[in-house]
């Protein structure tokens, strides 16, 4: 991200109130926590794609096989139909969780655009949001 200087000509004194401070702050908070949610969603995604691995992985074994699930620092030997059942359920949360992430973002990005046309109507090219 390059910064750019203004011309003295582009510069509009403004003076900034509570209430700009106020949006101008909000702007911020809610720019952290869409980067926040990114990062969390690639996380999901990425054990998303790990579980459907291993979900094809469990496909193609035999029926009659045992796995070992880890639950803490102990295991459990469980059967296919068991380990099909947790591994559709762990996949069906992780999709769940993408779409509440999916959702929060598109807040998220809605505010901004709202935030940014009153504060850029009151400061123009005073102020840089960038997200």
């Amino acid at each position: 991200m390059a910064s750019q200087m203004l011309d003295k000509k582009d510069e509009i004194e403004t003076e900034v109130n509570a209430e700009d401070q106020k949006m101008i702050n909000l702007f911020g908070r809610l720019n952290n926590r869409k980067h926040e949610l990114i990062k969390e969603k690639k996380f999901i995604e990425e054990d998303l794609e790990k579980a459907r691995d291993s979900q094809d992985d469990l496909f193609l074994a035999d029926d009659d096989a045992k796995f070992n699930y880890s639950m803490g620092e102990a295991f459990l030997e469980i059967d296919k139909a068991e380990s099909e059942s947790m591994i559709e359920k762990y996949i069906s949360q992780m999709e769940e969780s993408i779409a509440k992430i999916d959702q929060e973002l598109e807040k998220i990005n809605d505010k901004h655009k709202d935030l940014k046309v009153i504060l850029y109507g009151r400061f123009k090219n005073s102020i840089n949001l960038e997200e």
